[in-house]
């Protein structure tokens, strides 16, 4: 993982997508339903891995022991940032969890992060402007309990 820089290319994104899978299947967020559960890195790989996880309860016995519903009904009602800047990636988060749990990330002062990148690939989406108004910022304002910016 230190070759390459591959640590925060790569080992973030596995890291989020881990913990998520182990809070889904751990049943933490569902015996915590008042924690709002944000998802670093669009999640890391759930949006793409979040069809396999569900095979993996119907078929594994420990995958389903202490869930009440398949991993994806849960993963779904976390919130994804969206430090990602190609809109086809974007498109399946927003596909996945739906416009209304998408906040704005840039990973910005980072070296690969940039808010011109972040905001250049949401409007990309070409979204309806009340849903790329709540990803820019509306989500996070309801999130945080306070006014829209």
């Amino acid at each position: 993982m230190k070759d390459y820089m591959l640590m925060p290319l790569v080992g973030f994104l596995m890291d989020t997508t881990l913990a998520a899978a182990h809070l889904v299947y751990a049943d933490v967020s569902e015996r915590f339903p008042q924690i709002r559960w944000v998802l670093a890195h669009l999640g890391g790989a759930i949006p793409y891995l979040a069809e396999r996880l569900d095979p993996g309860y119907e078929a594994y016995r420990p995958c389903r022991e202490h869930l009440s519903q398949p991993p994806s009904h849960t993963l779904a009602n976390f919130y994804y940032y969206t430090v990602n800047f190609e809109p086809k990636v974007l498109r399946l988060a927003l596909d996945f969890a739906g416009s209304d749990h998408l906040l704005t990330g840039s990973d910005y002062p980072h070296m690969i992060g940039s808010l011109d990148k972040m905001k250049a690939s949401i409007r990309a989406l070409d979204l309806p402007p009340e849903d790329e108004a709540n990803i820019l910022g509306g989500n996070g304002a309801r999130l945080l309990g306070v006014d829209s910016p």
